[in-house]
């Protein structure tokens, strides 16, 4: 993995294919950053921490669009860098605006011991809302939208034809979040899990979290992990659990009681 810092000392850019980057934000959060020849494309604008608007502008002087997999704060709590952002119509609900908020940035920081300070940001950005199906022209290079609905209600997988790529956001993580409000039923989760994994047969999978890669083997590992949940339905002290228990077991599933289903 051959990572090169940017110029904020908190970003660092490793290229995954031609004018296709991943941009790691201090560890917290991966985007993703393709080129095309009129236009860039940057998935998911991390949590706000350092400056991901000039971190991009290293890489190409052309127009840049933001669009985001999922609306949560440390997908998209960079957006204030960019008068504008597209995402899916379904992460509209006053939720999403509440768990993409200032609030929730320091919140998440301060749940993973990151001592760190927000950049003051020069716009408001406005959310411009896609439905299914939406493309992104850059010019010679068309990125296509799936909604796969299950962390967020408009998460969606970003596929790109001219690399065999697809960018996952949160949907297919390692350690996958379900217990926050706005997410769906695990039933729910299931359908968009499958659709990712038949896309494997054709794209190699980047996920929001840890190096971003991901194999199909891995995939198939979470999607078997959520049907033993289903099957076996652990026992809640709480209002939620993780499972399995086992902390050194590779994958992990938070979920809460009401989206056990």
């Amino acid at each position: 993995m051959n990572m090169i810092e940017a110029k904020d000392g908190i970003h660092s850019i490793e290229k995954i294919a031609p004018n296709t980057y991943r941009i790691d934000e201090e560890g917290i959060v991966n985007c993703y950053f393709l080129i095309g020849k009129k236009s860039a494309l940057l998935i998911d604008c991390g949590i706000g921490y350092g400056n991901i608007y000039e971190t991009v502008r290293e890489l190409t002087d052309l127009p840049i669009i933001l669009a985001i997999t999922h609306r949560h704060c440390d997908h998209d709590g960079g957006r204030n860098y960019f008068r504008n952002y597209y995402v899916h119509r379904n992460d509209k609900p006053f939720v999403y605006k509440l768990l993409s908020s200032k609030l929730a940035c320091k919140a998440l920081l301060k749940g993973n011991h990151v001592k760190a300070k927000l950049s003051k940001m020069p716009f408001h950005s406005k959310p411009i809302y896609f439905d299914d199906n939406f493309s992104f022209d850059l010019g010679n290079r068309v990125v296509n939208t799936i909604n796969t609905p299950g962390h967020t209600k408009g998460s969606v997988v970003f596929l790109d034809a001219s690399t065999n790529l697809m960018f996952t956001g949160d949907d297919v993580n390692p350690f996958l979040w379900m217990q926050l409000p706005g997410s769906t039923s695990l039933s729910t989760w299931l359908i968009g899990a499958k659709i990712i994994f038949s896309l494997t047969d054709n794209y190699t999978a980047y996920c929001g979290h840890v190096n971003g890669y991901e194999t199909k083997e891995e995939i198939a590992g979470i999607i078997n992990l959520v049907f033993s949940m289903l099957q076996n339905k652990p026992k809640f002290k709480g209002n939620s659990v993780i499972y399995p228990p086992d902390e050194k077991a590779k994958n992990h599933i938070f979920v809460s009681r009401n989206h056990l289903k």
